[in-house]
């Protein structure tokens, strides 16, 4: 009898074990990143935090996420082919870059309030593509670009810079070796003085040529933050991740771990940020199937949105694991009107454990603002941290 109930009560076990396989986020895969770690990856004792807010979230900033940063990078401050910066658009029109720094550092005065953001960090971009070169291609230029940069530091008391700069396309080798010899150049400069460095760069710089040259930079950086995001764009012919963890290969050319896996093999992981959305896109579709094709442009969906629809019960949650992603459907009227991909709480946990088995320097959120009220995802990002 006892036999029996045994053989009776294995195939319920099993279909209960499926149904959990396909629910649950199942543990982060073996990746060249993960187990046996390299000798030099071991993981970190504290880790950083790093928050982008851009000049159009600043009304945004909840204060539930300034106890979970180490540190705030401003975005952005721009300079012109000559390296001033971009303080107006037209004579009677400020660049509102720079309109909403001014704002920042009136907070940073303590004669005129206390301060409550943490250690702030100025990101420097180029007004354009033509405007960056000509910088680069310059001596004078590029010095009176560092001028720029160190005035305002002193200026807003910043601890250092993030210098994002993104030229379209492949630039010609002579850009690329000056953007180097600025970076050395501008570290020269803050070396000395104490004042952080950190680099943005698209996850494909170890794997295409790129304005970075990672092995020569990374005597200069102190961090590099790994852009590891947009790897479907709203204007491409498909839905699909925003972040996926895994797939290349089989769905997409990149995704976060191989794009990781080349990068370590240039730069120390320590120094590396890794890129956390805190949005996605969506998509005007007509079926539920995944990667289905589109037939206009995606919008940006932060996920103070996506909370939005989950609260009017409007979307239906699923978990893709190839990429290791969530993503949802939403209906009106029980059709289907688009699809979502976003990140979840459960992958994002998913990235901090690759952050923690891979020995990386931290996280770098793109971008404050576009969270909303979210207490939770506070209370997960805290937990890299915990002392």
């Amino acid at each position: 009898m006892t036999k029996l109930k045994t053989l009776l009560l294995l195939p319920l076990l099993v279909l209960i074990a499926f149904f959990v396989f396909l629910l649950l986020p199942p543990k982060l895969p073996f990746s060249p990143l993960s187990s046996p770690l390299p000798s030099h990856s071991t993981p970190l004792s504290s880790y950083t935090v790093l928050g982008f807010l851009p000049y159009w979230n600043l009304k945004k900033l909840s204060s539930d996420s300034l106890p979970a940063l180490t540190s705030l990078a401003y975005f952005a401050l721009q300079l012109d082919e000559s390296g001033n910066l971009v303080s107006h658009l037209n004579p009677r029109e400020e660049e509102p870059g720079y309109t909403n720094y001014k704002r920042m550092t009136k907070c940073l005065d303590p004669s005129l309030s206390p301060c409550p953001f943490p250690s702030l960090i100025l990101t420097f971009v180029s007004e354009d593509s033509p405007a960056l070169s000509s910088l680069l291609d310059s001596p004078s230029a590029r010095q009176t670009a560092i001028h720029t940069i160190l005035s305002l530091i002193t200026e807003s008391q910043s601890i250092g810079v993030n210098i994002d700069f993104e030229p379209l396309g492949s630039p010609p080798p002579s850009t690329r070796q000056n953007f180097t010899l600025f970076i050395q150049e501008l570290a020269t400069e803050l070396m000395p003085r104490h004042l952080h460095l950190s680099v943005s760069i698209y996850p494909s710089a170890a794997s295409r040529l790129r304005l970075w040259d990672l092995s020569a930079l990374a005597p200069s950086v102190d961090q590099f933050v790994v852009m590891t995001y947009d790897y479907t764009l709203p204007g491409d012919d498909k839905t699909g991740p925003n972040a996926p963890l895994r797939g290349a290969g089989y769905l997409f050319e990149h995704d976060v771990l191989t794009n990781l896996a080349e990068i370590s093999k240039l730069i120390p992981p320590s120094i590396i940020l890794l890129g956390i959305p805190l949005y996605g896109y969506e998509w005007k579709v007509n079926d539920s199937t995944k990667y289905v094709a589109t037939s206009s442009r995606g919008a940006v969906a932060s996920l103070a949105r996506i909370q939005e629809l989950i609260n009017t019960n409007s979307l239906e949650i699923l978990w893709d694991r190839t990429t290791l992603t969530p993503y949802a459907i939403r209906r009106e009227n029980g059709v289907v009107v688009s699809q979502i991909y976003y990140e979840n709480l459960d992958s994002i946990k998913l990235k901090l454990e690759l952050v923690k088995s891979a020995g990386l320097g931290g996280i770098a959120f793109w971008a404050l603002g576009y969270e909303g009220s979210n207490p939770s995802l506070w209370s997960l990002i805290s937990s890299l941290n915990p002392n």
